[in-house]
């Protein structure tokens, strides 16, 4: 009986620790887009954390951003607007996954 209690509290232990690096991040209100024409990505240099980064495909075909630690992955498809999940600071390399020669970087401040 012992044993079971004392498993039971690890268990309920480890699941109490959660990772403490990943704070809440809190909306800027502001706007910020990147855009995608003729198989480019064009990145706003002046995002800052909490700021809403909309993804907008100005060509004719599907595309894709893709982290590439793989963290996520967000279809956009032609003619189409999407928004971004909100990022922490940091540098974030990324590809389109359907045309993998489609390749940008975001700086988040």
């Amino acid at each position: 009986m012992r044993s079971l209690i004392a498993a039971m509290f690890c268990v309920s232990i480890l699941a109490s620790c959660g990772s403490s690096s990943s704070a809440e991040i809190v909306s800027t209100g502001n706007t910020a887009e990147i855009s995608i024409t003729n198989f480019v990505f064009t990145v706003p240099d002046n995002v800052m954390e909490g700021d809403l980064v909309r993804l907008k495909n100005n060509d004719t075909q599907a595309h894709n951003f893709m982290p590439l630690d793989d963290s996520f992955s967000i279809d956009v498809a032609a003619g189409e607007t999407v928004d971004l999940p909100l990022l922490q600071k940091g540098t974030y390399q990324f590809h389109c996954h359907i045309h993998p020669d489609m390749m940008g970087t975001l700086v988040i401040n």
